[in-house]
């Protein structure tokens, strides 16, 4: 009884540190917005030399339908996954930082479970701007990422119905524009943060059943379509540690070609995805924020229908 007490007051006492800030009586027309970021969006300004930011993520994804090509969901069998993503970033120069990101992915189909580890991506970022109040300079930065395919994307089990799925099996180089522009309006400052993707993928050598369709038998090379991406996220301030964020997120792929022996269809058409992530920002400090919120498909062709919880927990030394 005395130990339930300590951690009722203990979590007490964190839930009052946590929403003081919301109900302080700061000047609400002059304060400096502290921004936790979006759950989609690159943050826009790289870390300084010496020091390391670390950024776990948690995400909880069902896919309960497909987009057919009319844009049309159609039911399928959910799959669920839970995905726990590693941010960890770090100064090269005033002007050059690097990111890693690792991830790993437990996948559950009815009663068949799979523990993964998914593709390995690390980008390099170069700083041209950084946003000055008064001024109409953003912040923009440009980054130049690659990613691995140590992920799982061919000699997939069919029974386990593309939930063995952990990655693309191709080396994507990716091209990356990040401005953003913090808007000083009295009482709530708002933010607006454009980031701009284009990935280029290498060939790929597929067995069997596979990312890219095929089957039992399916031997050749697959040639990934050019991806471009958009997200606008916009973070609007509560106080000066509270948030709304809000990204509007589109996903185009080229089509996918296969060249090889099969007896099934492989290759994947063109698609594209258009999504929404509202979140809930909150930010301690400059070096340690949280944020949380849902992340679901709102429209798309030949793609997944999905809707995803999301937290992460942001921490800087």
């Amino acid at each position: 009884m005395v130990n339930s007490m300590r951690i009722f007051l203990a979590l007490l006492f964190l839930l009052i540190t946590l929403l003081k800030p919301l109900f302080s009586e700061e000047d609400q027309n002059n304060f400096e917005p502290l921004y936790a970021g979006t759950l989609l969006a690159f943050f826009p300004q790289n870390i300084p030399p010496g020091h390391i930011s670390v950024q776990p993520y948690i995400y909880y994804t069902r896919t309960n339908a497909l987009y057919n090509k009319h844009w049309s969901p159609q039911s399928i069998k959910n799959v669920d996954f839970t995905t726990l993503s590693l941010s960890l970033e770090t100064g090269i120069t005033p002007y050059l930082d690097f990111t890693l990101y690792l991830n790993e992915s437990y996948n559950r189909f009815g009663n068949r479970h799979t523990l993964i580890f998914t593709d390995t991506s690390a980008y390099l970022g170069f700083q041209v701007t950084r946003d000055q109040k008064g001024t109409s300079i953003p912040d923009f930065r440009i980054l130049l990422g690659e990613t691995f395919p140590t992920g799982k994307y061919d000699h997939l089990n069919p029974k386990k119905q593309g939930s063995d799925i952990s990655g693309s099996g191709s080396y994507q180089t990716t091209f990356l524009i990040v401005v953003r522009k913090i808007f000083y309006v009295p009482k709530h400052p708002f933010d607006i943060n454009l980031n701009l993707y284009y990935i280029l993928s290498a060939p790929t050598h597929v067995r069997d059943l596979s990312v890219y369709l095929g089957g039992p038998g399916t031997h050749g090379t697959v040639k990934p379509g050019d991806q471009f991406i958009v997200n606008l996220a916009i973070d609007y301030s509560l106080t000066r540690y509270w948030a709304l964020g809000l990204d509007a997120h589109y996903h185009h792929q080229n089509r996918s070609r296969f060249s090889g022996k099969t007896l099934l269809p492989a290759g994947l058409p063109s698609s594209e995805t258009f999504s929404l992530a509202p979140c809930l920002e909150y930010s301690y400090s400059t070096d340690f924020s949280l944020a949380g919120g849902v992340w679901f498909s709102v429209a798309g062709r030949n793609s997944v229908q999905f809707r995803s919880a999301v937290f992460n927990v942001y921490y800087y030394f």
